[in-house]
């Protein structure tokens, strides 16, 4: 059972403890980013771990893999040559271009942690969850693109 990070617009405070979580596990690197949406929300974005990513067809030594037991797409540190090809095809603009120690950085889902990804345990507003894909479509989380109203931030 695959499961993803999915964020609730409404919930987020744009607190970035997710970042800061992110940070203190890989020693100072984000893999989580955050985009900012016309000065309105600050919003964590993290990756999506795609069916046919392109940040795997576009990387020229074979640093970026997908694992087909998990659905995870990973990167080798140890093969990465800090090309920023894998950086520029992301079309969700979570892999960071500007690179830490000469290696592009991506999220790999805290593959290391039974209980999930960092950012979700550490979101303090419960806007980032760790849901299998059943628990999506039975919640119908993502049906929004956007939050409720500009001023609206939190469900009572």
């Amino acid at each position: 059972m695959q499961k993803r990070i999915v964020l609730d617009l409404d919930l987020c405070c744009g607190c970035r403890s997710c970042e800061a979580a992110c940070r203190v596990a890989f020693k100072g690197e984000a893999r989580i980013r955050h985009g900012d949406i016309a000065g309105v929300a600050y919003l964590p974005l993290a990756c999506k771990h795609c069916k046919q990513p392109l940040c795997l067809a576009s990387c020229p030594v074979e640093a970026i893999t997908r694992d087909e037991n998990t659905g995870l797409v990973l990167r080798s540190a140890n093969i990465c040559i800090g090309c920023k090809s894998c950086a520029y095809a992301c079309p969700f603009g979570v892999i960071d271009a500007p690179l830490v120690r000469h290696i592009s950085q991506k999220c790999s889902l805290c593959v290391d942690r039974e209980e999930g990804p960092r950012c979700v345990a550490a979101c303090s507003s419960g806007a980032l969850q760790w849901l299998s894909d059943e628990e999506i479509e039975r919640h119908e989380i993502g049906m929004r693109m956007v939050s409720k109203d500009l001023f609206f931030r939190r469900k009572a």
